[in-house]
C-alpha cells in the first residue's frame, strides 16, 4: 500500500513524501535499524527545477546542460557533483539524505528487494539496461508501477542518486539506486555503490529530504 502523506516544498515547488520513524530492515545484512521521521522528495530534481536554483543562486551549469539527451525539462538533472547537490538542497532549505533514510524510502519496513516488492524489474518499472551510447533517463515518475511504499518514484533505475555519507572516508560519497545504464541487479534497494565526490556523470542526480 502507497501512503499518500505530503508537503510541499515552496522553494523548488517539489512534493515531499512523509517518511515515518522506526524500525526498519537495512542492507544485504538485513540488520534491523530505527531512524527519526523525515520527508523525502517524491522525485529526483529536475533540469526544470535545478534551472531556477541556476538563475537564482548563479552556480555553474551541469555538465551535460547543452545535451539533448540529458537536458529535457522533466528528467533528472544529471552532470552535476556531490558538492553541487549540496549546494542545491541548501538553497531549497533542504539536505541530501542519509544513506539509512534514503534505503527506508526505498524499500518500507518489511525488507522487499526492490521498492516495488520482490519481483524483478521491468520497463514498466524501472529505466536501466540502456545502450551507454544512445540511452538516457526518462522523465521523473514515468514509471508509475515502480513505486515505493511511502510514494517515492524513480529509487531503482534511472540514476543514482548522491547520499550525504561517506562510503570510504574522505575518498568515495555514497550512490544509491541505480540508474538507466545498470544492470537489474544493480537496482536492488540494499545495493551500495559510490562515486567520486568531483564526478559529475551522465548517470548520477539526487534528491532531497528534510526533518520532519
Amino acid at each position: 500500500m502507497t501512503m499518500s502523506v505530503s508537503i510541499m516544498n515552496e522553494k523548488d515547488g517539489s512534493e515531499m513524501v512523509f517518511v515515518p520513524s522506526g524500525e526498519f530492515i537495512m542492507g544485504e545484512e538485513r540488520k534491523v535499524v530505527s531512524i527519526e521521521a523525515f520527508y523525502i522528495d517524491k522525485f529526483p530534481v529536475t533540469n526544470s527545477q535545478y534551472r531556477k536554483f541556476l538563475g537564482e543562486a548563479g552556480s555553474q551549469e551541469p555538465l551535460f546542460w547543452n545535451n539533448e539527451r540529458f537536458n529535457q525539462p522533466a528528467q533528472p538533472v544529471v552532470g552535476i557533483s556531490w558538492k553541487d547537490a549540496v549546494s542545491y538542497a541548501k538553497w531549497a532549505g533542504k539536505r541530501l539524505p542519509r544513506e539509512v533514510e534514503w534505503e527506508k524510502a526505498a524499500r518500507g519496513t518489511d525488507g522487499r528487494e526492490y521498492p516495488w516488492g520482490n519481483i524483478q524489474p521491468d520497463s514498466m518499472k524501472a529505466v536501466y539496461n540502456q545502450d551507454p551510447n544512445t540511452g538516457a533517463p526518462a522523465p521523473v515518475g514515468s514509471r508509475k508501477e515502480g513505486v515505493s511504499p511511502y510514494g517515492c518514484y524513480d529509487m531503482a533505475g534511472n540514476v543514482w542518486e548522491w547520499c550525504e555519507d561517506w562510503y570510504e572516508e574522505a575518498k568515495f560519497r555514497v550512490v544509491r539506486g541505480g540508474s538507466w545504464l545498470n544492470h537489474h541487479y544493480i537496482l536492488r534497494s540494499a545495493y551500495r555503490s559510490c562515486s567520486y565526490p568531483e564526478g559529475k556523470d551522465n548517470n548520477v542526480g539526487f534528491r532531497c529530504v528534510k526533518d520532519a
